[in-house]
């Protein structure tokens, strides 16, 4: 089965919002090692970046709360 553009479109933009409700989450729970912090870090960064560049800017101030977050 292959989806159409609009659809895998639909799947990543909520993928990229699922893996950002998570580290969120994850942002709270003082026993997540630093690495992990760092790495989910990384990874919201570019899911942000794409998501600007894409016009989906809703999101960016709650996306980099959750950075500095995982920050500490």
């Amino acid at each position: 089965m292959k989806l159409s553009d609009e659809d895998r479109d639909r799947l990543a933009l909520h993928s990229a919002f699922a893996v950002h409700q998570i580290a969120r989450w994850v942002a709270t729970q003082p026993d997540v090692a630093p690495e992990i912090r760092e790495r989910l870090r990384a990874h919201i960064s570019a899911i942000e970046g794409v998501l600007v560049t894409t016009g989906h800017d809703w999101i960016k101030d709650e996306i980099e709360a959750t950075e500095r977050a995982l920050a500490g």
